[in-house]
């Protein structure tokens, strides 16, 4: 096989695959194949620990191209652990390309798997004897004319290295985009020398980028000279032994000196091609004039500096460095330290923040110390300075800690104020803080809350806060960003840490006490208003740093922690709001009584999630001793209370206790609007859980009737639909509507309420998923079958992924799924989900739970209708007994698994029973549901038939012509169940227990 030609020149494509290392090698070739009468195309590749080599290459190489593997250590290292199968891939791509696949080795041996013939060693010859042997790997004649080539050839060194030139980091690893782009921007044949500034806060790795470019390209200059800039004295020096090494003049002035030798640089003259690094430089305007920009000579004349100070970006051609990625921080972690397992390197990652240089110095530590991983965590999260200071980077030959002690001493002695502000910042999370935080809404010209001075004052004055953030973008400490038009601050949070330890005990407790209420300032209120999500988003990162949740002493702070907690309940993130109020909780109660408005109301909000988390038990403890205190000490009448009592019926209704819930729903809504007025907030959500219970006891018009006046209220006071009460007011309004029978009306409603879930809250939301079902449901009793079921199996699938298989949600949702398959005719498969979800619902809830009885009430019409309509009455018999005992005899409920036994019996031959029982029954549900309700038409249509068959024909043909006459004016006579009585088909009354 020989490499493919192109169509149109009749030229070899031949791919040059490197690592990032190799890069000018990869380029040196890819000059010499295109001189040859090849085109050639330099492909980097990052080969992993776990990558397969060979997958790899003929990734880069594709289908139709020859391909040149550069090999090199770099390569063969691999990732973090061992070195890939290189030899198996170079057999099986030879095995595969023949001729057309040639390795070639750029160190000063082959590797052990490679016969000479089979891989020549490049950096053992010379250029000219380099030239040949890839020309003849792949059969191609060298040009007629030689002249050199325009890549420099790699083995070769500059003549001027500045000495000492700092050493080439060992264990470098990554960056490859940011040196691609550097190599990239440099080459671009510009005129004049622009510096190219390398920029970024402290211990990112601006350095080592410079000095690992320094070293993989070093042959492309004559001379390579590396300036410690921290100070103009210092720039002048090491200038002056450039002049030196150059051989010019040497004057006993530096000045004079650096001058001579910038001028020289510019002339192009002793050198051509030179690189100069300015490491750690100071301001632009401090450098400028020391820097040898201008018109470039003929040759490669590059400046390159690094800094903090974000001024560059208006004097120099930037590139921005910022954190490893997190790929790269567990690479170079093992690569360091070999020791450490995967998960461990992960783990370090995350709590460094993938800050090289603390990454390097916990390497180097763990590399030398046997101290066990977790154990190292533990200590870095009280005395993480006095860690990182035991260990010294070796490219930095100081302790780590100084790369933020001698800026933060400058800064504090230039500007007091700004390392105020960076001290402040220190006790908030590492995302960006903006000024809004600290000055109110824009416009805002004072700290919300009192603030340390001088800061206090200067960081409300424009002028006095241009100058704090320029002094903190110089030093480079922080993050210097923009939102909304205003500034923000944002720190590293290993800096974070390292600034608070550096702090006495009661400057940590001023500085913390001042973040605090400034999240507490910044609280807008109303957590379940959709516009606040953002704002709320954004306080919470930062609570968590400034551990709100220990500050009991605060009412204002405490404020903040309940409606965070009320946040994250209302953005179904129920294991941290669990994790936040147990925390507050904790705390408050040494400080204030239990009985206290706060600690009931949080209470409340931990009560919730302990529940909606399927913790029903621990959730009706909690409620429970929090009713009876808030009794006790706030009385009947106080909004903590009356949420209290909420509460505790909820937890009740989970359990299976709906009677004793509906008490305490009616009692407390009654005392809310004596108390409060029903416009009052906690006003309406008694009625919306007085709605619940309602529905629960099968009460559907009265809950229709409060639920459609809270949708009413809580629209007039917010003004639209974009509330998460109003949203959930609205869907229990379409609930109730459907359980009224008014299916069409139902499912109009429903359909908007769904969608506007999805914009606001995402599809798997808890209330989007509970949305998701409602409708569901509705679209089934409307007659939508099929679309029905569709939905119904993603809402199935949606709940499982969400909440877990056991989760009563879950089954409920999986109890619709089989009502579905059972209308479409699948009834082998709605019994199954029938059976899966009584069988989880008895492990779980119990027998007598009302939502393990709704459930057995489908699962016998999935007998009957599977043939086996003995085991469906024995089933139904047991359930009616048990709705009748749990709920009433006259609940709708019971009513209905009646109606599917009187089908048990017909089905069992027992005409006379199933009329006798059809007739009680009708009457029955006339009297509770009315007389057009589809279940109430249902049993009708059923018991005609029983009268049919029992020789009473003319009672038959009477009530038939009535029912038909009711789905005439409700459902219509093309719905499929107005269709199945006309066919004289037996009708089933499935139930879908409403969300507790």
């Amino acid at each position: 096989m020989t490499a493919q030609r192109s169509a149109a020149e009749g030229r070899r494509r031949i791919v040059v695959a490197h690592v990032g290392t190799d890069r000018l090698w990869a380029e040196w070739l890819g000059e010499q194949l295109e001189r040859g009468g090849a085109d050639a195309v330099a492909r980097r590749i990052e080969p992993r620990a776990t990558d397969d080599p060979a997958a790899l290459l003929r990734d880069a190489a594709g289908d139709d191209a020859g391909l040149l593997l550069v090999l090199s250590d770099a390569l063969l290292r691999g990732g973090a652990g061992p070195a890939p199968g290189w030899a198996e891939a170079v057999t099986a791509l030879r095995a595969e390309r023949g001729d057309a696949f040639r390795p070639v080795s750029v160190g000063s041996r082959r590797p052990a798997f490679l016969t000479p013939a089979q891989c020549p060693v490049l950096g053992t010859m010379d250029e000219a004897d380099a030239r040949g042997e890839v020309l003849a790997l792949f059969g191609l004649a060298a040009p007629e004319q030689q002249r050199p080539s325009g890549t420099p050839w790699p083995p070769d060194q500059p003549r001027h290295w500045s000495q000492p030139f700092p050493s080439r980091n060992p264990h470098f690893t990554g960056r490859e985009e940011p040196l691609t782009e550097l190599r990239d921007r440099l080459t671009e044949g510009v005129t004049s020398v622009v510096p190219t500034a390398v920029l970024g806060t402290a211990g990112v790795g601006k350095t080592q980028l410079v000095i690992e470019y320094a070293y993989r390209f070093a042959a492309c200059y004559d001379l390579i000279w590396y300036v410690r800039s921290e100070q103009l004295a210092t720039v002048r020096a090491d200038l002056a032994g450039l002049a030196a090494s150059l051989g010019l003049r040497i004057s006993d002035d530096l000045g004079v000196t650096a001058d001579t030798v910038l001028d020289a640089l510019r002339r192009g003259e002793p050198v051509r091609d030179w690189l100069l690094i300015f490491d750690n430089a100071p301001t632009p305007q401090e450098l400028t004039r020391l820097l040898p920009t201008g018109r470039a000579p003929r040759g490669r004349c590059h400046v390159l500096v690094t800094s903090r100070d974000e001024g560059w970006r208006s004097s120099a051609d930037v590139l921005e460095l910022d954190v490893y990625r997190r790929a790269e921080s567990v690479e170079f972690l093992r690569r360091r330290a070999p020791r450490l397992t995967e998960p461990d390197a992960v783990e370090l990652a995350d709590r460094f923040g993938d800050l090289p240089l603390a990454l390097d110095a916990t390497a180097g530590y763990l590399s030398t110390s046997h101290l066990p991983v977790r154990d190292y965590l533990a200590e870095s999260e009280q005395r993480m300075t006095a860690l990182l200071s035991q260990a010294r980077v070796a490219a930095y030959e100081r302790q780590v800690v100084m790369a933020w002690v001698l800026p933060m001493n400058r800064l504090r002695e230039r500007r007091r104020s700004a390392a105020q502000l960076l001290r402040l910042c220190a006790f908030l999370g590492p995302e960006p803080v903006p000024l809004t935080l600290l000055l109110g809404p824009p416009g805002g010209s004072r700290p919300a809350v009192e603030l340390p001075a001088p800061l206090d004052e200067e960081i409300g004055d424009v002028m006095s806060r241009g100058d704090i953030f320029r002094e903190i973008s110089a030093c480079g400490l922080a993050r210097i960003g923009e939102r909304d038009g205003r500034e923000t601050v944002q720190l590293h949070r290993v800096f974070q840490q390292f600034l608070r330890e550096q702090l006495t005990e009661a400057e940590r407790r001023m500085y913390a006490r001042a973040a605090r209420r400034l999240l507490a300032a910044a609280d807008p209120g109303e957590p379940d208003q959709i516009a606040h999500r953002p704002r709320y988003a954004d306080l919470l990162v930062h609570a968590e740093a400034a551990d709100v949740a220990a500050a009991a002493d605060d009412p204002a702070v405490r404020a903040l922690v309940i409606n965070l907690c009320r946040y994250l309940f209302s953005r179904g993130e129920y294991t941290a709001c669990q994790r936040l109020g147990s925390r507050a909780r904790v705390a408050w109660v040494e400080v204030i009584e239990r009985s206290h408005p706060d600690v009931v109301a949080l209470s409340v909000t931990l009560a919730n999630a302990l529940r909606s988390r399927g913790e029903y038990r621990a959730a009706r403890a909690l409620d429970e001793a929090n009713l009876t205190r808030a009794r006790a000490e706030l009385g009947e009448g106080h909004p903590e209370t009356l949420g209290a009592a909420n509460g505790l019926a909820a937890s009740l209704r989970r359990l299976g206790d709906w009677r004793t819930a509906y008490e305490l729903d009616r009692q407390a809504h009654g005392q809310a609007l004596r108390a409060l007025g029903p416009d009052h907030p906690r006003a309406l959500l008694t009625a919306h859980n007085l709605a619940v219970s309602h529905r629960m006891m099968g009460e559907f018009p009265q809950a229709l009737e409060l639920d459609q006046e809270a949708l009413r209220r809580y629209r007039i006071r917010f003004g639209g639909e974009e509330n998460r009460s109003t949203l959930f007011s609205a869907n229990n309004v379409a609930r109730d509507l459907r359980e009224c029978g008014e299916y069409a009306r139902a499912w109009e409603m429903q359909e908007g309420v769904y969608q506007r879930y999805g914009v606001f809250f995402g599809p798997d939301h808890p209330d989007s998923l509970r949305a998701m079902k409602n409708l569901a449901v509705t679209r089934r009793k409307a007659g939508q079958y099929l679309d029905a079921y569709r939905l119904a199996s993603s809402c199935l699938a949606r709940h499982r992924h969400r909440f877990g298989p056991d989760y009563a949600e879950t089954l409920a949702a999986a109890t619709n799924l089989a009502n579905d398959l059972r209308c479409l005719g699948e009834v082998p498969g709605a019994r199954a989900r029938a059976e899966e979800a009584v069988h989880r619902l008895r492990a779980t809830a119990g027998d007598e739970h009302p939502y393990t009885l709704c459930a057995a009430v489908d699962l016998a019409i999935c007998l009957r209708l599977a043939g086996e309509p003995e085991e469906a009455r024995r089933l139904d018999e047991r359930t009616r007994a048990g709705l009748a005992e749990v709920l009433a005899p006259d609940h709708p409920y019971t009513l209905a698994c009646a109606t599917n036994l009187a089908s048990d019996l017909r089905a069992l031959g027992e005409v006379r029973a199933a009329r006798r029982l059809g007739e009680e029954l009708l009457e029955r549900l006339r009297r509770v549901r009315g007389a057009t309700h589809p279940y109430t038409l249902a049993c009708a249509s059923n018991l005609a038939d029983d009268r049919r068959a029992d020789d009473d024909h003319e009672g038959a043909r009477e009530l038939l012509r009535e029912t038909m006459a009711g789905y005439e004016r409700t459902l219509g006579v093309g719905h499929p169940e107005a269709e199945a009585a006309a066919a004289r088909t037996r009708l089933d009354c499935d139930v879908e227990p409403p969300p507790t």
